[in-house]
């Protein structure tokens, strides 16, 4: 509803009869408007009708004849309502009335307002304290996301201290000044996160940045340049690039589109002639790393090394994506049915490619220290050659060996693969064949140490128990089966004494 006419000095100049007049017709207009005398403004424009002279049984006239009572029939509906269904919950009449809203909202003419005025509707602010009308306005500026007025109330909302009811609206991101105040907020809760208790705080970023390729790039784009202006303190902004670039590739399986932002956003050429560049998105589009794409980059990154140059690119070299298709393509043979690539020319440069990522931390060669590489290079080549789903009497020799290995990061992840093999090939053919009273197998043992020596394994490791314990092993008696899972339990319990637990 509108104010009473404003009679400052900026108006025309008119007579007092012709402004008497205009205020008599001005509010007489107000009056007849339907339950005009429930709107907060109507006692201004009596008090304007009556010093312009107008007769007071004419308000009174007007305000009955347009009263129609809706907000009490409104009242009495919910009323009723709950009464019938015997509940204090108002959702049932509230809903529609959102509904309502939303499909009578007239957009054009709201923006129209805003850009007059540049404030924000009362009833906007009114709507705003309430969870269930600020529900409304999430629906209107979903339905309306160029909206400049629905943007203004969102950044009303989100200052308001209601940022994380924001993070699921698509609309949000629209609005470049919503998007920035919702992404430093949910950056802000995940910056103080360990390795393992990052998984838990990033998925309100990633429900934030992971809803559209646009506020994907953005946030992309906000996290470089913040690296990139920090320096080496930064080193936590890069793992949640990685865990962001990582939700986007799974997501909507588009590598294509994750993998050139992230070349771009570094400044490398897409589809030039880049060699790295080219052959890291080869490797990451076709999730295989050809003969060809590994030799480009050991040229690269070993020729680098050799004269103490700055590398480019070895954080995706260092990307789980591409080391772990290196791990299957090297070590896949003890664990599946593949043919075991013996060429040794291209064996040494995967495995020297795979040791130079695990090793180097950052873009500088002279962090990887020639002798480690020499070492973990000589391990990884022993570590091919442990047996395949090996007898017990077999494993028990090479158990002092794997103990050693599983020390390192790469290897333990290796190592652990090759035991789920183990246990799992063939129906649990293992369990069945050395399990016959309460003794913990071997291979549950290496789980443990391996949980032991690397803390970022554990949920593999717990998936590796469950796996034993929802195992349905043919010929496994009932009280077989149980005692089994006794102790596959017993050692679920000491993941939880080594502080891991699921939510």
């Amino acid at each position: 509803m509108s104010t009473p006419m404003d009679t400052s000095d900026g108006e025309p100049i008119v007579s007092n009869a012709d402004r008497n007049r205009l205020a008599q017709e001005e509010s007489l207009s107000e009056f007849s408007k339907l339950d005009a005398i429930m709107e907060p403004t109507t006692a201004a424009f009596v008090d304007q009708y009556l010093e312009a002279g107008g007769v007071p049984l004419n308000v009174m006239n007007l305000l009955v004849q347009s009263y129609e009572g809706l907000a009490a029939m409104a009242n009495t509906v919910d009323r009723d309502i709950r009464n019938a269904y015997n509940s204090t919950n108002q959702a049932a009449l509230l809903e529609p009335i959102s509904r309502k809203i939303v499909e009578s909202f007239d957009a054009v003419k709201a923006d129209e307002e805003f850009s007059n005025t540049q404030q924000l509707p009362v009833y906007i602010l009114d709507m705003i304290p309430h969870q269930v009308w600020r529900k409304t306005i999430y629906r209107l500026s979903e339905r309306y996301p160029k909206s400049e007025m629905l943007g203004a109330a969102l950044q009303k909302v989100a200052d308001e201290g209601f940022q994380a009811e924001l993070t699921s609206l698509n609309s949000a991101s629209l609005h470049t000044h919503v998007f920035y105040s919702l992404l430093v907020e949910c950056i802000e809760n995940v910056a103080p996160a360990t390795d393992e208790t990052l998984n838990e705080r990033i998925s309100e970023l990633i429900s934030t940045v992971c809803r559209s390729e646009q506020a994907y790039f953005m946030a992309q784009y906000v996290l470089v340049h913040a690296r990139q202006k920090l320096g080496p303190q930064a080193i936590g902004l890069r793992r949640i690039e990685e865990e962001l670039e990582r939700h986007m590739l799974d997501k909507y399986d588009r590598p294509q589109l994750a993998v050139h932002m992230r070349l771009l956003l570094d400044g490398c050429a897409v589809g030039g002639d880049d060699a790295v560049a080219n052959a890291l998105v080869s490797i990451i589009q076709n999730s295989y790393a050809a003969p060809g794409d590994v030799t480009a980059l050991y040229r690269h990154y070993h020729d680098a090394l050799a004269a103490g140059q700055p590398t480019s690119l070895a954080y995706m070299l260092r990307s789980e994506r591409i080391m772990m298709l290196l791990v299957e393509q090297m070590f896949g043979h003890l664990w599946e049915s593949t043919v075991e690539d013996t060429r040794m020319a291209l064996v040494d440069k995967y495995i020297w490619l795979l040791a130079y990522a695990t090793l180097s931390v950052d873009d500088q060669s002279d962090t990887v220290d020639q002798t480690q590489l020499e070492q973990l290079i000589t391990q990884m080549k022993d570590v091919r050659q442990l047996p395949v789903r090996p007898i017990q009497t077999t494993l028990n020799q090479v158990i002092r060996k794997v103990i050693e290995w599983v020390r390192v990061p790469i290897l333990a992840r290796v190592v652990l693969m090759w035991v789920r093999d183990i246990i799992s090939y063939d129906n649990f053919t293992y369990y069945d064949t050395y399990f016959k009273s309460c003794e913990v197998p071997v291979p549950l043992l290496l789980l443990e140490e391996i949980a032991f020596c690397q803390p970022l394994l554990k949920p593999l490791v717990f998936d590796a128990y469950r796996e034993s314990f929802e195992s349905k092993i043919p010929g496994f008696a009932a009280d077989r089966q149980i005692r089994l899972q006794k102790v596959v339990i017993n050692r679920i319990a000491v993941l939880v004494q080594l502080d891991y637990a699921l939510p």
